[in-house]
């Protein structure tokens, strides 16, 4: 007797989802059959600019037509109207009407999105006070800073109460501080509301989301959780530090299975990519010892997830030369 496949019912879900801008020589394949797969919680969506980020994201809320395939929102057809009631969405640059009150703003979209005028401006008056803006309430939004211009697009796209919050470059227009309130915002609305949300910020995806897409020239190069994509990716890096940085650089260019060697103007240590990891850690205490060196550090870092990004991106843009 075969087992039955347990079914996941994916919050947001495509299948060969593509979109083609222009005909003939002016075809323009922006997405290319992408199977999303995105669980609750918060799924990051990772690219370079024209990578196809925001067009899938103008499919998945019916701003754009499919061209071919098609994507659901949690089992609804994305653009019906059904799965539009279902999504909150921040794109990467909202456009506000900028002689509304900051309260106005927000009753007037509750209202757009089905709430009555009462529930409206309660629910308004809840969201301005949890982003910090209920004292700017009553200011025209044209007078306000982008980051609260940032806030208040966040509010709007939860005064209905979505089930999915899709949010392009949420932490755009923030100063640091305003970042951190931001995440942490976002974190805490993935206890009642799954996030889809794309950042250029790499450490703030990595601080958010436990799984990620990556897609590059409209197609997804990889999509699973950050912890196996890490375990995937083993660091060939090793970082020296000593009191002869120069010194020590010189002698390692010279070795044989020394791929690569340079000081990082960043921290001002020795980046080394060996051929040999094995002799290169054999070779450096016979240096220190043979050059009456100070050893301040030397390891091999766990990959961030810009590092494997970086990666993924440049070997992609080398298998397609």
């Amino acid at each position: 007797m075969t087992q039955k496949k347990l079914k996941i019912n994916y919050e947001v879900w495509s299948e060969r989802l593509t979109k083609i801008y222009g005909k003939g020589k002016e075809e323009l394949e922006a997405v290319s059959k992408i199977d999303l797969r995105v669980e609750p919680g918060i799924h990051g969506f990772l690219g370079p600019n024209g990578a196809g980020k925001t067009t899938t994201y103008n499919m998945l809320v019916g701003a754009i037509s499919i061209t071919e395939g098609e994507a659901k929102i949690r089992e609804l057809k994305a653009g019906s109207v059904a799965a539009k009631q279902l999504i909150g969405f921040l794109p990467q640059d909202p456009v506000f009407y900028e002689d509304m009150t900051g309260e106005g703003y927000l009753i007037y979209m509750g209202q757009l999105g089905g709430l009555q005028a009462k529930e409206a401006r309660r629910k308004a008056q809840e969201l301005l006070d949890y982003f910090d803006l209920f004292d700017a309430r009553e200011r025209e939004i044209g007078k306000y800073s982008g980051g609260m211009k940032q806030k208040i697009g966040i509010a709007a796209a939860l005064i209905h109460e979505p089930k999915v919050l899709i949010l392009d470059e949420p932490t755009a227009n923030l100063d640091p501080l305003g970042r951190v309130d931001v995440i942490q915002k976002i974190k805490e609305l993935s206890d009642k509301v799954s996030v889809f949300v794309s950042s250029h910020i790499l450490s703030e995806i990595e601080q958010m989301c436990e799984d990620v897409t990556m897609i590059n020239h409209g197609k997804i190069v990889v999509s699973d959780s950050i912890k196996k994509i890490k375990k995937s990716f083993v660091s060939n890096l090793y970082i020296l530090d000593t009191d002869m940085n120069e010194k020590f650089l010189e002698i390692l260019k010279n070795k044989d299975f020394i791929s690569k060697a340079r000081i990082e103007e960043i921290d001002g240590k020795i980046h080394i990519i060996p051929k040999d990891p094995a002799k290169l850690q054999k070779i450096i205490p016979e240096m220190l010892i043979e050059n009456k060196a100070t050893l301040l550090s030397f390891h091999q870092p766990e990959l961030s997830l810009q590092d494997i990004f970086m990666e993924i991106m440049s070997k992609k843009e080398d298998d397609e030369k």
